[in-house]
């Protein structure tokens, strides 16, 4: 009981915050689509978000827990992953997957995130893998906040928006899912969209 009402206090933090931000998104693409993002970037997405017909994908474990229920209190569904497993046991969760894209589910993933090992700004190539099963173009996604506080403590050094801050979406092109180098060439675009802001932007 302890552990959902923390839940849902952090989603109503999250609701509290996101509520006042001034968002500008760039570059918006129109169609289906699965979106690269950093794990530390995703605080103001969920409430942005809204407009999107999206699947999140959160791991078994009580922060997925947090996840799965900021993704059903904003309208979204969610796919629970396995954290460890063997590839059979994770195998279920991409059939269920691939079935909800089918279904015109769009899909963020952090592409730093689980499972492990877990590096701050190092992309595994799983969204890459999904692109090549699905045939769904990869969206590299830069977030620039410009008023913001960092956790530094967290392995993803977690960006928290400030209220009424702004809060720009940048949206690349489609990236090719296979290139030699795809990943490292997915970090590079990722962090090149969402650079320092500019204190002087629009």
């Amino acid at each position: 009981m302890f552990i959902k009402f923390i839940i849902w206090l952090l989603w109503r933090f999250n609701l509290l915050i996101c509520s006042t931000l001034k968002y500008k998104a760039v570059n918006e693409p129109s169609g289906q689509s699965l979106f690269a993002v950093w794990h530390g970037q995703t605080f103001p997405l969920f409430y942005w978000a809204r407009h999107r017909k999206l699947c999140l994908l959160p791991i078994e474990t009580w922060r997925g827990d947090a996840i799965a229920y900021l993704a059903e209190s904003y309208g979204y569904r969610s796919i629970r992953l396995f954290e460890k497993g063997t590839p059979l046991e994770r195998s279920k969760n991409l059939t269920e997957l691939l079935k909800a894209i089918e279904q015109g589910y769009e899909v963020p993933l952090a592409v730093d995130g689980p499972p492990l090992p877990l590096i701050h700004h190092k992309a595994k190539s799983g969204i890459l893998f999904l692109s090549q099963k699905t045939g769904l173009p990869v969206i590299p996604v830069g977030i620039k906040m410009k008023r913001k506080i960092v956790l530094p403590w967290r392995w993803d050094r977690y960006e928290i928006p400030l209220p009424w801050s702004e809060v720009e979406i940048n949206f690349g092109g489609p990236f090719v899912a296979t290139q030699i180098n795809a990943s490292e060439g997915l970090e590079k675009e990722i962090l090149r969209l969402g650079g320092e802001y500019q204190s002087g932007a629009d």
